[in-house]
C-alpha cells in the first residue's frame, strides 16, 4: 500500500527534472547561439571603427573638425552677447540683407568689382597722377560716369548715416525725458527704487481716504491721475504711467524699461503681456500676490525679473496705472 502511494510522487518528480531539464537545454542553446552571434559580428564592428577613425583622421586633417569647433564656440559667444530680441529683429532683417546681397551679386556688379580690385592688385605699376593729369582724365566719359556713381554712392551713405543719427538722437531725447519724469533712483533699505514726485491731492479726498477703513483703503482702484508731462505726443502721469494705455506700444514699452534698467527677456514680455490682458478684463492693475496667482511664478522668481518695485515696474512698462495699495 506504501510503495503504491509513493509511486504517483515519483513520477511527478521525475517530470518536474525532465522539464527543467528541456529548459536548461534551452538556455545553453540560447547562450551559444548569442555566443556565435557575437563572434561573427566582432570582426565586422572592428571593420566598422577602423573605417569611422580612418574617416575622423582625414576630416581632422582637412580642418573640417577644427573649423567646425570654431564655429561652435561663434554660437556660443552669438549667443552669450545678444538676446532673444536682437535674434528677432535680424529676422525681420533677414528679407533686406537678401535684397542687397542679390544686389551686389548680379554679374555687372561683379566684375566691376573684380576689375577694380585687379586696379588695386597693379598699383604699384599705376603712374603718379598731377593735378592737371587729374583734370585731363575727368574729360573721359567714363570717369566722369564713374564720379557720378560714387557721388550718388556718398549721397546715400550720407542720408543712412544723417537718418540713423536722427534716430539715435530722438531715441536718446525720448529716454532722457523719460527719465526725467520718471524720477532719479534713490536707495530704500538696501533696495534701488526710483523716487517718484510728490502728488498734491484735494484735502477732501485725504478726509475722506482717513475714514475709509483700512482694508477698503487699500483694496479700491486707483484713479487716473492728470497728465503731468507730454514726450512726443504721449501723455504721462505724475507717477510716470501712461495717462491713456492705448497709447501703449512694444518700442515705448522697451524704452521705458531702459529707464529702469530692465532688460527685456520672453520672460519679462510674458509678465508684461500678463499685465495688460489683466488689466483689460479687471479694469485693475494686478498686484505682486495677482501677479503670481496668475503666472504661477513664485514672488521670487518675480522680484528676479524686476527686482525694483515689481508691480508698479511692470505697470510702467506694460503701460497701465500704478497698482491699488497703500503705498
Amino acid at each position: 500500500m506504501t510503495a503504491a502511494v509513493a509511486d504517483p510522487s515519483l513520477t511527478l518528480v521525475l517530470e518536474r527534472l525532465d522539464q527543467l531539464n528541456g529548459q536548461l537545454s534551452f538556455l545553453v542553446e540560447r547562450q551559444q547561439k548569442q555566443q556565435e552571434l557575437i563572434e561573427e559580428f566582432t570582426p565586422i564592428v572592428k571593420e566598422m571603427m577602423k573605417t569611422a577613425s580612418g574617416k575622423l583622421e582625414a576630416l581632422e586633417q582637412q580642418g573640417v573638425l577644427g573649423f567646425g569647433k570654431e564655429l561652435l564656440l561663434v554660437g556660443q559667444r552669438v549667443a552669450t552677447s545678444y538676446g532673444a530680441d536682437d535674434v528677432r529683429a535680424l529676422g525681420d532683417a533677414v528679407v533686406g540683407i537678401l535684397d542687397t546681397v542679390r544686389a551686389m551679386t548680379q554679374p555687372e556688379i561683379l566684375s566691376a568689382a573684380n576689375e577694380a580690385a585687379q586696379v588695386l592688385r597693379n598699383a604699384d605699376q599705376t603712374e603718379p597722377l598731377g593735378l592737371v593729369g587729374m583734370v585731363r582724365a575727368t574729360r573721359n566719359d567714363d570717369v566722369q560716369r564713374g564720379m557720378a556713381v560714387m557721388m550718388e554712392v556718398l549721397k546715400k551713405v550720407g542720408q543712412g548715416v544723417t537718418a540713423a543719427s536722427n534716430r539715435q538722437s530722438a531715441q536718446q531725447g525720448q529716454k532722457a525725458k523719460l527719465q526725467k519724469l520718471l524720477g532719479s533712483r534713490r536707495k530704500v533699505l538696501g533696495v534701488e527704487r526710483p523716487a517718484l514726485p510728490a502728488v498734491s491731492r484735494p484735502a477732501v479726498e485725504v478726509k475722506a481716504a482717513a475714514s475709509m477703513p483700512q482694508a477698503l483703503a487699500c483694496a479700491a482702484p486707483a484713479k487716473q491721475q492728470a497728465t503731468a508731462a507730454v514726450i512726443d505726443g504721449i501723455a504721462f502721469t505724475a507717477d510716470g504711467t501712461l495717462a491713456d494705455p492705448a497709447q501703449w506700444s512694444k518700442e515705448l514699452a522697451t524704452t521705458i524699461a531702459a529707464t529702469q534698467g530692465v532688460n527685456l527677456t520672453d520672460a519679462h514680455w510674458s509678465l508684461v503681456e500678463f499685465a495688460r490682458r489683466d488689466f483689460e478684463q479687471t479694469k485693475a492693475s494686478p498686484n505682486i500676490r495677482r501677479i503670481t496667482q496668475g503666472t504661477n511664478l513664485s514672488t521670487k522668481d518675480v522680484y528676479a525679473l524686476f527686482p525694483k518695485a515689481p508691480a508698479r515696474t511692470l505697470s510702467k512698462i506694460a503701460g497701465i496705472p500704478k497698482p491699488a495699495g497703500c503705498l
